[in-house]
């Protein structure tokens, strides 16, 4: 090969060397560094054939054209080896680092290594000596580096950062000094966190560096959290666990496994501490779990008759516990009815009790019997062969099965209790019984149809199918139901015997 031919071929390689790559992007990486290599070795023979080797180049100096040629040459072959070297370190660092430390180690040595070739350049191409430009660059970066002290900390913070990877964007973190939310991106000076209250907040690398940092999400987005509530020292320790761990299963933004735990963590002469701990799927959930298993919490003591410590307070009284006629003035169903017709169907209701595990109605059984949840809790189930659905569960003053009873349509779910439950029922013959002794109340029993709609959907045993009926048909069979209770067994009787 002559050394004209060299120069073109030389020229040719360079120009592809450069061209080629914004062309094969989508290429994969293995085949960009495989690319890079055999140019730099095509182009590293005709270099050697036009001029010796790239360390020690003889130019031409007759002829000034062919000089710059030359030259031009030696900067494409460093440009080349700079790239070349690049795509074996990016190569490299994908296959022997996470995937996710790729983009900013490559980086830093990408820069490195242009830093070299220009140095290179300057010291083999141009034959100008870089000692005197090392010390002069030395002083500037001293220079530069003290301007920009704050600037370079951030950065550099940025790097370390990136290659320990503590959080990534998505993440919900948690920073010292009260900054908490999801990551949104992370730069080289600055990580960006969107906050709970819809702000963004921009966090310097190097303030992040330094504080200490939770990381919600890490290693999975299941969390364990627990709250402390404090009771009246007087009452009893039993008592206040059975409650608390029925308040917090009756939730249902608490995660079955692991199972919730209840511990007294603290005992004093004004109260007793008790940590409940529980799992929620994902810590953006952790305000409407808390808050749910705050209004469990406080809805089953105050049921169960259990004062809130009060600091400073040794000895309280207890809560007075909500009698049957309460619970019946505070339902859904029968609140609206006036206090004397509450109190007589108050005293049809029977206390019953259910130990955990006993089912309290089962789905397709003959509606009967309405529960009113005095305490404990109450799951109530799809109840089909093989799910597991959990549609709702119960606490105290919770009630199921009315529009069953009602409709007579049999019960579409399955109520067990989870814990041990005290419930009161009222069947068909109490609603009957109390009528026979107060016929008016047939009248304000027909006012409840007027909100029948939306009865029907609070009731979470009853069939899906009811749901859509219209007020006027509700009604028909509301009344329905009530002239058949309200019946004598005599009239009855007359009414067949006629028939």
């Amino acid at each position: 090969m002559t050394t004209e031919a060299a120069k073109i071929s030389a020229t040719m390689l360079v120009f592809a060397a450069m061209v080629v790559p914004w062309i094969t992007r989508g290429w994969p990486l293995w085949a960009r560094a495989a690319w890079r290599v055999a140019v730099f070795i095509a182009l590293t023979y005709t270099v050697l054939r036009m001029g010796g080797s790239p360390f020690a180049p003889h130019f031409d100096a007759a002829q000034t054209g062919d000089r710059i040629w030359q030259q031009v040459i030696e900067i494409g072959w460093w440009l080349v080896a700079a790239q070349c070297a690049i795509g074996i370190v990016r190569l490299l660092v994908v296959f022997e680092t996470k995937p996710r430390e790729t983009r900013i180690v490559s980086d830093l040595m990408a820069g490195l290594i242009h830093l070299l070739t220009l140095f290179a350049v300057i010291n083999f191409v141009f034959e100008v000596p870089v000692g005197g430009l090392l010390a002069t660059s030395g002083v500037i970066a001293i220079v530069l580096g003290l301007a920009l002290q704050s600037s370079l900390s951030d950065v550099f913070s940025g790097v370390a950062v990136g290659i320990e990877r503590p959080y990534s964007p998505g993440d919900l973190v948690w920073v010292e000094g009260g900054i908490e939310g999801r990551v949104v991106q992370v730069n080289w000076r600055s990580t960006h966190i969107a906050t709970l209250n819809g702000d963004v907040a921009i966090v310097p690398n190097s303030v992040m560096a330094k504080a200490r940092l939770v990381n919600h999400s890490l290693p999975t987005k299941v969390r364990r959290v627990s709250i402390t509530v404090r009771v009246a020292a007087n009452e009893r320790p039993d008592r206040c666990m059975a409650v608390l761990n029925a308040a917090v299963k009756t939730c249902m933004l608490v995660a079955a496994t692991p199972p919730p735990s209840v511990a007294r963590s603290e005992l004093q002469g004004d109260g007793v501490a008790y940590d409940i701990s529980f799992t929620i799927s994902s810590i953006k959930v952790f305000v409407e779990a808390r808050t749910e298993l705050l209004g469990h919490i406080q809805s089953h003591l105050r049921h169960a008759g259990i004062a809130l410590a009060v600091p400073g307070v040794p000895i309280q009284g207890g809560l007075q516990v909500p009698t049957a006629a309460t619970l019946l003035e505070e339902s859904d169903w029968f609140g609206i009815l006036t206090d004397a017709d509450r109190t007589l169907l108050a005293d049809q209701l029977v206390e019953v009790w259910f130990a955990a595990g006993d089912q309290l109605m089962k789905r397709g059984d003959d509606p009967k019997v309405l529960f009113i949840v005095a305490s404990g809790a109450v799951e109530i189930t799809d109840g089909t062969p093989g799910s597991t659905e959990v549609i709702f569960r119960l606490g105290p003053g919770g009630s199921l099965g009315a529009i069953g009873m009602i409709t007579g349509t049999p019960y579409a779910a399955t109520a067990t209790a989870m814990t041990p439950v005290t419930a009161y029922r009222l069947d068909r013959k109490g609603v009957g019984d109390a009528i026979a002794a107060r016929p008016d109340l047939v009248k304000s029993l027909e006012v409840l149809a007027r909100r029948g709609q939306e009865l029907n959907r609070r009731d979470v045993v009853a069939r899906q199918a009811d749901y859509a009926q219209p007020p006027e048909m509700f009604l028909s069979k509301l009344r329905s139901f009530l002239r058949k209770v309200s019946e004598s067994p005599r009239d009855e009787d007359q009414r067949r015997h006629r028939l």
